[in-house]
This record gives structure tokens, sequence and C-alpha cells, in this order.
């Protein structure tokens, strides 16, 4: 399945679809101000911290009479760095809450009592237990496209982590909901916000988290007064003065892509609000990704709930504005290769920590992300025809079952490298040519759409001086599938060496994506384009 393509006809790139594009713009600009900050360092290079929390016994009774009030503990990161006074309470909600004797989620609070202590940069930081999320990767995916498509989500990372010497194993990191996020996407750390509250519309009386004067949530109940204005010209106006519409849209066109139920969209739950300090304008913020990607067929474009959704969606523009938000974001965020790529980023730093746990837990991880992969097409495919876009055909091996490959594109991840179509000896080739010695990892890339089935991806790889990068998605030069990791390797010295990479189609009309590539320090590697295809074996 080639990426998906949704054009939109001159006359619909509307006021507003042209505004979340500022939008993206405008948020990302506070985002990146300052991209060496401790915590955008921590975040983009993926580090997965070791914690061990210790909480002495007399503040562990504490903790056991009031779990959800902050009590005392050591936080320890490594064997470099040593946190003390750390704020910590066990959170969760009904499906994921733990006793503290289990295996509790947790928040922990480095500046709550000890003015100015952050970790890596960030005041807050929260650890999910994942058991709604046993593959680790559903929160983290939810941050990735959130965030690239204009709509600020708490970024994700993972840790191991031990209570008073008890090993819990691996959680989901998350930043926390705080002023530092609001400086970070807005501008400021003035402003209000709030909790949305267990499945409560904006009608019902909101925890307020931040904010300054008195709390009488002025801006929410402007929001719903302007839902509730009868006269559709009228709500109009005042939604335009009370909601900042552009970026409802987005939210809710990302909870229903990504098929989150349990957001404010379908369930009113899962949500923060927050009206930016200077502004009227009350932003929706989703929370709670740890189920999603669960059905390829989840409606798009109705069952909606929720107070703001169903007052907006009467008005005669919206759906159309919104059919165009959708569009939009399947054509530019909600791709396959994005999708496909990001598994793959956070597979090959996840894998080998939960090997040191056990590698049964590896090969769990191992499945889990193939799975998603499979799912993420699968809802691509599903959104696709919820649109009427109609998919191209799986491409037909020949009789004897035989895909040649043509058309291939470079990718670089890492590193610097030339990309060329070469002639090596008489063959024609696809090079990567790490022309000075640096860490690269770059590949040529092909999609095709192939029905239900087993196959194998086989070609002819020679290789020169190459020095490999040893990583568990794969070292020197291979053959894989996009998500998936490869035993096979080309390195050193090679004339053109076969090689072999099977794999499983699970569905009829899923999109493979062909990875021809290199991970290595030093070296060249050219791939035999004639003898690139793919075999079906069943």
């Amino acid at each position: 399945m080639p990426s998906p393509q949704f054009t939109l006809p001159l006359g619909r790139v509307t006021r507003r679809l042209v505004g979340v594009l500022a939008l993206v713009a405008a948020l990302g600009t506070h985002a990146a101000d300052n991209p060496d900050a401790p915590d955008k360092v921590f975040f983009r290079s993926g580090h997965i911290p070791k914690l061990r929390i210790e909480i002495s016994p007399s503040e562990l009774a504490k903790l056991n009479k009031d779990q959800r009030n902050y009590v005392r503990c050591t936080v320890r990161e490594g064997d470099d760095f040593i946190f003390s006074e750390v704020g910590v309470h066990l959170k969760g909600a009904a499906g994921s809450f733990r006793p503290v004797n289990d295996r509790p989620a947790l928040t922990l609070n480095f500046d709550k009592y000890r003015e100015k202590q952050k970790f890596h940069g960030l005041d807050k930081i929260h650890l999910n237990n994942s058991v709604q999320d046993t593959g680790y990767l559903n929160e983290y995916m939810a941050s990735v496209l959130f965030n690239a498509g204009g709509v600020p989500a708490l970024r994700i990372s993972h840790a191991r982590v031990w209570l008073n010497g008890r090993d819990l194993g691996f959680y989901v990191l998350k930043e926390g909901f705080d002023t530092q996020f609001m400086r970070d996407h807005f501008g400021s750390k003035a402003g209000t916000f709030y909790d949305g509250g267990f499945c409560a519309d904006i009608d019902q009386r909101k925890d307020r988290k931040i904010g300054q004067g008195t709390n009488d949530q002025a801006d929410l109940k402007a929001l719903v007064a302007a839902c509730r204005e009868p006269d559709l010209v009228k709500r109009a106006a005042r939604l335009e003065d009370t909601l900042a519409i552009d970026h409802f849209l987005s939210v809710v066109a990302l909870e229903m892509m990504t098929a989150h139920w349990d957001g404010y969209a379908r369930n009113r739950n899962n949500y923060r609000l927050l009206t930016p300090a200077g502004s009227t304008k009350v932003h929706f913020l989703a929370s709670g990704m740890d189920q999603l990607f669960g059905d390829a067929n989840f409606p798009v474009f109705d069952s909606m709930g929720g107070m703001v959704t169903s007052a907006l969606w009467q008005l005669p523009q919206t759906k159309q504005l919104y059919r165009d938000r959708v569009g939009y974001l399947l054509t530019n965020v909600f791709t396959a290769d994005f999708l496909t790529n990001e598994t793959a980023k956070v597979h090959a730093r996840v894998r080998p920590m939960l090997a040191e746990i056990n590698e049964g837990t590896a090969k769990n991880f191992d499945n889990s992300t193939r799975d998603l992969n499979n799912r993420l097409l699968a809802r691509i495919a599903g959104i696709q025809k919820q649109l009427g876009i109609q998919p191209p055909k799986p491409v037909k091996p020949d009789a004897n079952g035989v895909l040649k490959i043509g058309k291939w594109e470079p990718q670089i991840d890492s590193g610097e490298t030339k990309m060329t179509d070469a002639d090596r000896g008489g063959v024609k080739s696809l090079e990567i040519n790490l022309e000075k010695p640096n860490r690269v990892v770059a590949s040529w890339r092909t999609r095709v759409l192939l029905d239900a089935g087993k196959y194998r991806f086989e070609g002819k790889i020679a290789t020169k001086d190459v020095v490999p990068i040893k990583e568990p998605t794969g070292e020197g030069a291979g053959l894989r599938i996009s998500g998936s990791s490869r035993p096979n390797q080309v390195s050193g010295d090679n004339d053109w060496k076969k090689i072999t990479f099977e794999f499983e189609v699970p569905g009829p009309g899923t999109e493979v994506m062909l990875v021809c590539e290199l991970r290595a320090e030093k070296g060249r590697a050219w791939f035999d384009l004639g003898s690139l295809q793919v075999v079906r074996q069943n």
C-alpha cells in the first residue's frame, strides 16, 4: 500500500485548514526554543534510565494510609545520580491502579520538597505500569502522532524500576502536565489548567491543577454557554471566542484515527483543559492513551459524544472542515512510513533492556511490535475506506511466485553517507557509501501491497571495508521489512552474497516496506538491483 494520498480540491483548502498549519508551526516554535535543554536531550536520545526508588518505613506507612498524597522518597538513577526528598504517590485509574505492594504506577515530583531539583530537566514524571498496554508502545505512538499533528502531548520514554529493592520490571515513563509543559507548548507558565475528571463533561466542575486567583472557572462556563446557544450563527461566533477550534478538530481527528475509544470525543474521558495566559480560548489535550489501534474499522466520522463535539458538529461547516483535517493528517502524519519507522526506532532501544530481564520478555516485545505494525497498517486502510479512498490492489507475483522490485527510494536515519544508483562490475546496483567514517543508519526502501501468505525477501549484497554497528534491529548490511529486526548481516569485504529474509503477511491488502540497509561506522555496500525480489512460499 503506497503512502496514503489525500489531495484536497483547492476550494476546500479553507481558512481553518491553513490555520492548522500555522498552529503546528507556532506550537513547534515554543517546543524547539532550546533544542539542547536537558529534557529535550533526554527524550530525543531515547535514554532508558534504571530507577531505584527507596521509601522509608515511616513514609511507606503514610503512603499505604493515603495512596494519592505525596510522601518522601529517594530515587537513584544507576550509580551516578541520587535525588533526595522526592515526592511520590500512587497513580492510575480503575483499570491500571495497583497497590504499593503489587506493581504500582507512580508519580515522582522532584521539586515537591526540594526547590529546583530536576530529573533530566523535568520537575515531574509518571511511571506507568502498562497493565493495559503490555507492549509498552501505545502511549509512545500516541505521543509521537499527536505532537507531529500539532497537538501537544506528553513526551514518552521508558524505564526499569525497583522499589525498596524489589524489581518491578519495565515501565512507561511520561513527563507531567505542569507549568513546564505549558511554557514549552504555549509560551508561558501562566494560564489555567484543569483535569477533565472521570467520564465527566465540561459542564461539571473541574479540578484546577494550575492557575491564579479565584477559581470561578469562568472560561469553562463561557464555553458551556456557547455550546448551549440555540442560534447556530450566534453559537459559531461564541465558540470562536471560547474554544480553540482548529486545535479541537485535530484532537478529535487524532483520537478517532488512533481508535482512542476512551477519550473526550467518544467517552468524555481522559482529557485535560488549558486556557493559555491572555487568551479566552479553551484548548483540549488528550491523555490516558494506552488502549489504541484495537479496531481497524473504528468509526472516524460518527458515534462521538461530548457537549463540545455535539455543539460544534451541528454547525453546517464543521463536518467538511473535520473531513479535511482527517485527510490532511492521513497524508502528512498518519502514514505507514512514519509509523513503522517509529516502532522500529523504539524497538531497537527497548529490546536490549527487556532482554536483561529475560529473553522471553524480549521475544514477547518482538511479537508485540510486529502485531502493532500490522494493526497500524490495517488502521490506515480502514481510514482510507471511510474517506472513500480506493486503495491499490495487491501486487500479484508471477506464475513462479516471484515479484521483481524496481523502484527504490533512499532514506538516511542518522549520519552522513552518499546514496546513488551505481554500476559495480557491470551489475546495476543501489549503493550506500560512507565516504568518511561516521555512525550511519541508511537504507533503500520501497513499498509493496501483498495478499496474506508467507514470503521471502531476497537479493545479493556486496560490501567493502564495512565495520558494522551492532544493534538489535540489525548490523552491517542486510535485508528486512520495516518494523522488524533481521538476523542476516554482511560486513567486511565480500563479493556478491545472496541474503534472504522471511516474513508473513497476516491479511489481504497489507502494505509491506522492503528495506535494503546499512548500519555501519565505515565502508560501502551494494545491493544488486536485478536480484532484489519477493518470493511467495505458500
